[in-house]
């Protein structure tokens, strides 16, 4: 009873560890490893790279479709900071002309409007990195006291 228990766990073990064998010299799995780190670095485009290579080499490669989705998510907010950003900037530019003008006005309601819409169509995944879902959702907030402090008044 006892050495079929030893015997299984020696198995169990030469399994991962051929496994681990296996990930560590398939080129598939080692570039789906380094884009993993490239991710965890912050270098998503790199990271992007490095797992659509590595799944286009093995299909079967989850690690690398992980990584590819992980790296789009992120991407996708990343694109809504960065866009965020410059309208906020574009807003503070308008609000320092002494007299704004109706057209400014419709001009600062329509940038209003698309980053909320475009947050809210946004869809919040497990795979998405958290310090960027949080940072898009402090440029949503900022819109939307924006918006409702300007245009929400009666």
């Amino acid at each position: 009873m006892q050495s079929s228990r030893i015997v299984y766990a020696l198995f169990a073990l030469l399994l991962l560890g051929g496994m681990a064998i296996f990930a560590w010299t398939n080129p598939s799995y080692q570039k789906a490893f380094e884009a993993k780190w490239y991710y965890f670095m912050g270098e998503y485009d790199e990271a992007y790279q490095l797992a659509k290579e590595a799944y286009e080499l093995d299909r079967y490669n989850r690690m690398a479709l992980t990584v590819m989705t992980q790296t789009e998510v992120a991407e996708r907010y990343l694109d809504y900071i960065r866009e965020g950003t410059a309208f906020l900037n574009k807003i503070e530019e308008i609000a320092n002309r002494s007299p704004i003008g109706e057209a400014d006005r419709i001009r600062v309601k329509m940038m209003c409007e698309v980053m909320m819409d475009r947050f809210e169509k946004m869809d919040a995944t497990p795979l998405a990195d958290d310090e960027l879902v949080e940072r898009a959702r402090n440029i949503y907030n900022k819109f939307k006291s924006l918006y409702t402090s300007l245009f929400k008044q009666k």
